[in-house]
């Protein structure tokens, strides 16, 4: 009995730590880990922006560079960013992409910027310090990835970095380079360069963008696509370890999928009351869960791996 009181105060603990804002887990290092998300612009975190921009998903090629000031992401100074996302439209009708979109590369390179107010066609003018690639190689987005039916939409699908970047305060500068893919493109939210500075652009973000993937020193004047970066705390000993992982769609109607660069052995998903309603056992990076067989509503889906155990909101349709 004080077995069972004490798992559902633990649950209950988990619960008052909401997945997406905050996660503490243990490493086999012992570091204990957190992992965080914000929102660029803070003021779009649970408001819809009103303009639309074809740059981070746009079938010909881009170079698109995103002015983010240091008032923005005062809550990840001292940590290690490790993936981005963007959101559809609320007023996309349907999931992206219809079909799985393989881009050949999709490099994301980080550093120090100049203040959005300041910033510049010219694409090296906006560098301060040193850019480092934090992603290169081919990108698979799964159909149905990005997913619509709220205002604003879920961030649902992250793209996460090759290699963690230490994020230590002041201005940042996001570059996205993609050459031309084949598949459909996808609108993401923005806030309107013609807006500013009322809703911000040229205050707190600004961005600049060009049809070309390598070669290009200038561009033009770009919406800028409401982002959400994800973060990593190291506490304790300062060993980085950087577990991984995308689950889509989500919301979801029927199938969560799970891509990551860790093992999974078991898959558990639990209601919000800590019941166990569906598990499945595996041995792989990769996974699929059939929740057809649920109800509508919000559920943890929990995953044990090699490095401990990971647990993440979902949302069945």
């Amino acid at each position: 009995m004080k077995k069972q009181l004490h798992k559902r105060a633990l649950f209950a603990l988990f619960l008052i730590f909401p997945v997406g804002i905050l996660q503490a887990q243990k490493n086999p290092g012992n570091s204990q880990q957190a992992i965080f998300e914000q929102v660029a612009p803070n003021a779009y975190t649970s408001t819809a922006a009103t303009g639309s921009f074809l740059g981070p998903f746009a079938t010909s090629a881009r170079t698109y560079q995103m002015l983010i000031a240091s008032s923005e992401l005062t809550n990840l100074t001292g940590k290690y960013l490790t993936a981005l996302a963007f959101r559809a439209l609320p007023t996309a009708s349907a999931a992206w992409p219809t079909a799985d979109i393989t881009i050949s590369d999709f490099d994301i390179y980080l550093s120090g910027s100049v203040d959005p107010a300041n910033r510049s066609l010219t694409f090296a003018n906006n560098v301060v310090g040193t850019q480092t690639q934090v992603r290169s190689g081919s990108l698979l987005i799964p159909a149905g990835a990005v997913t619509v039916g709220s205002s604003p939409n879920a961030f649902s699908f992250y793209i996460n970095f090759t290699t963690p970047w230490l994020y230590t305060g002041g201005n940042l500068l996001i570059e996205l380079r993609h050459p031309v893919f084949t598949g459909t493109s996808i609108s993401t939210e923005s806030v309107l360069a013609s807006g500013g500075p009322g809703n911000g652009y040229g205050v707190t973000v600004s961005a600049c963008w060009t049809g070309s993937y390598t070669g290009a020193t200038t561009g033009s004047n770009g919406n800028f696509s409401v982002v959400s970066l994800r973060a990593q705390d190291v506490l304790g000993n300062q060993t980085y370890e950087t577990p991984q992982w995308s689950v889509y769609p989500n919301p979801t109607s029927d199938e969560i999928h799970i891509d990551g660069n860790i093992l999974i052995s078991k898959v558990k998903v639990f209601n919000m009351l800590g019941q166990l309603v569906a598990e499945k056992v595996t041995n792989s990076q990769t996974n699929a869960v059939d929740l057809s067989h649920l109800n509508s509503g919000t559920y943890l889906l929990e995953m044990e791996t090699e490095m401990g155990i990971k647990k993440q909101k979902i949302i069945k349709n």
